[in-house]
Order: C-alpha cells, then structure tokens, then sequence
C-alpha cells in the first residue's frame, strides 16, 4: 500500500487529511445521495471488523504486541512514558522497518511503504485497526477510541506503579505487571526480530477463531468452508460472490444478510445512474445515460435475487441510525421501481431532494454548481462493494498462516 506522507505535521491535520483520503479509495467514493450509513451498516454485518483502509492483517497483532512491551518495561521508564506516545512512537520505527524490508514489493500492503525515516503518515495502524482489534478480540478496550482508553488504563496503571515502588522499591522488568490493556493475544517472544508481514500460524489460528465466534457473519462462513473460500477469492465483485453462495446451503440469518445487501447494491446502481442524468441535463442539456438507464430498469428484476421479497424496512433494522429523509428516499426510490409505470417526475424529485439533504451547500443540483461535472462522465458511487476486497485480503492472509509448518 502506498501512503502520502509528510513531516511535522500535527495529529490535527493528519485526521482532517485522512477523512478526505478515506473517500479516494474506489469503496469510498463520494456519497452523493448519501447512503453511506446503509453501506457500512450492511457491511458490518457481513465483514465485522473489517474497513476499506486495513491492507494486511498482520497488524492486528503489531499493536498488542507494542502495548505489551510498554506494560513490560521497568517500572521506573514506565512511569517516565505515556502510552499513547510510546505506541505513536514504536509503530514509526515498525512501520520505517518494514518499509525497508518491502520496498522492492509496493504492493505488499505494507503501510508507508514508499515513505522514508522520519516522514510519518495520515493515518496510523492503531488508528485504522481499532475497531478490528476489539471486533476480533485482540484487545477489550471496552467500547473506546484508542486514545481515550490508553489514557484511563494509564491511571490505573500509573497508581498501581507507584503502590509497587513503595512497597518493594524495586525495579524488576517483571515487577507490578498487570495486562491493563486487556491484551488477549497471545505474546510472541521476540516478536519484532526479523518481522515479517506475513501472519505466523499461531497468529492465523487466533483470528480464525475469532471470525468463527461472529457467527452469523461471512466472515466465520468463509474461514469455515474451503469450497466458499475458493469462491470468495475468485469473485471479482462482492454481487458475484453472493449470487453463487446463496444457492448453497448456509445459515439462513447469512443468506438473509447476503441477499438483501446483493439487491440493496443493484436498487442503488439505478438512483446513482439517475442521479448523473439530472447532472447531465442541467449542465449540458443532454442524457448520455439514456441508455444505460433503461437497461438497468429493464432488467432489476432480473439481476436482484429476491426482488419480490425484498423489504426497505429490512435495511433499517441494521442502519438504525440513517436520517428519516434518507429511510422515505429509499422507500419512495423502492415503491418507484416495482410500480407498474414509471413515473418520470417522481424519479427527478427524488434524486433532486436526497442530493439536496444529503450534500446540503454542496448539492450541484440545487445549487446550480456543476464545476465539477464533466459532460458524459459519471459522479458517485458505482456497485457497492461492502469492505469485499479488504476482506478477501485478510482472509487470504489467515489461510496462508495456516498452512505454515502444516
């Protein structure tokens, strides 16, 4: 993985950076009609833990393993170090290793991989793994950001350092060591000598188990069946993988998830093409989507799996959070499709007035603002994808780590 970089720029203005970055990358194009919230409520279903930036899944041992050898210095360097810089500090110098180590391999999805010592990224392996850390149970950080729980573990730790001073006045690598961390992987001796990217079977072992406990998840399906393995890594598209493996025979809460997700990405497919024709007429007094609109209309009942059975409401019992304008888009998007007519009218409002909400100032429609709009190019999202590639990556690498020493 490639990484724009920099030096001496402040956590502040790396986020802010990294929140535009996020939407480069072809899962995160820009949310223009913005269902976005549906998306990744979806894909947390099917792929928990997983995100569009994670690139390797070695990294989710990478930040126990620093947070154990902070809890594992003695005690005096301990209390001279905040955990939070030591982790900032330690994932650099891992990070600069394993960019030299890589360098001849750009797309070993080694993060910074193309940066030198010294220059830092946007976003830090313990930023973009968090969630994935607690989702597989690598670490318990009880529900918070990584800062907030490395500064209220410190306290704890800080307090119980000072009582072991005191009381044995020693300083003992071992001395006062507790897992404040809630580090539950386990610990490879020398961990960072010679570090590979690649998962040890151990490691793999571990995250396997982990995916096999999010039981209603693809990701415990796929781990679990070689066959559905064999067909997940040679899908192209997330839509490919789910027309094959729901004619199998799965849990049924699986299956569910997986259909409606397939037919929510093909309903979308239509609003986002209908969408680029409102842009095209109001800027250049032409639809070169004609045609891929009709196509598309003609045939979703065909390409969705379940159309007949298919319920918006089902969405929103995950997306529970979604604004009510963006539940009665996709309702009225819904109830325009199935009708027996096309009703022109109700097509363009639609898409006019979710642009409207969801881009607020920024809406080009409504605001006339089309500096952006290039005559026969399309804007938006294309067929959701729902973290599919990352996933394929991990999975990939877990499968790999199994058959070490097998």
């Amino acid at each position: 993985m490639a990484a724009i970089g920099w030096i001496d720029f402040s956590p502040k203005d790396r986020n802010r950076v990294g929140s535009i970055l996020d939407l480069l990358r072809p899962e995160g194009q820009v949310d223009e009609l913005g269902i976005g919230t549906i998306r990744d409520a979806l894909a947390d279903q099917l792929f928990p833990g997983i995100s569009t930036i994670q690139t390797r899944a070695k990294y989710f041992f990478i930040i126990p393993y620093i947070l154990s050898d902070f809890l594992k210095m003695p005690l005096k360097e301990r209390k001279k170090k905040s955990p939070i810089n030591y982790l900032e500090q330690r994932e650099y110098e891992i990070m600069w290793d394993l960019a030299d180590k890589y360098r001849d391999h750009k797309s070993s999805g080694v993060i910074g991989i193309t940066l030198k010592r010294g220059e830092h990224i946007v976003r830090r392996p313990s930023e973009i793994y968090w969630n994935g850390l607690n989702t597989f149970k690598c670490i318990d950080a009880r529900g918070l950001s990584a800062n907030a729980f490395l500064r209220s573990t410190n306290n704890m730790n800080l307090e119980a350092l000072d009582l072991t001073v005191e009381e044995e006045g020693g300083d003992d690598i071992d001395a006062g060591f507790e897992n404040y961390f809630n580090i539950k992987v386990p610990i490879q001796p020398d961990w960072d000598t010679n570090l590979e990217i690649e998962l040890s079977k151990e490691e793999a072992s571990f995250l396997k188990d982990a995916m096999l406990d999010l039981k209603h998840s693809v990701l415990a399906l796929v781990v679990n069946s070689p066959d559905i393995y064999e067909v997940f890594q040679t899908s192209n598209t997330f839509n490919d993988f789910a027309e094959i493996v729901v004619q199998e025979t799965i849990p049924e809460q699986i299956k569910h998830n997986l259909v409606l997700a397939h037919d929510f990405a093909i309903l979308m497919v239509g609003a986002h093409i209908a969408y680029n024709q409102e842009l095209q007429e109001q800027f250049f007094k032409s639809d070169p989507f004609t045609e891929e609109w009709q196509d598309w209309y003609d045939t979703i009942r065909d390409k969705m799996i379940d159309f007949d059975g298919f319920k918006p409401d089902d969405l929103f019992v995950h997306a529970t959070t979604t604004k009510l304008p963006t539940v009665q888009f996709v309702k009225g998007w819904w109830e325009l499709v199935k009708a027996d007519r096309l009703d022109e009218e109700k097509k363009k409002r639609l898409v006019r007035f979710q642009e409207g909400f969801s881009k607020n100032r920024k809406a080009r429609l409504k605001w006339n603002n089309g500096f952006d709009v290039t005559e026969g190019k399309r804007l938006g999202l294309g067929l959701l994808q729902y973290r599919f590639q990352n996933a394929k990556v991990i999975i990939k690498d877990i499968i790999k780590g199994l058959t070490q020493n097998a």
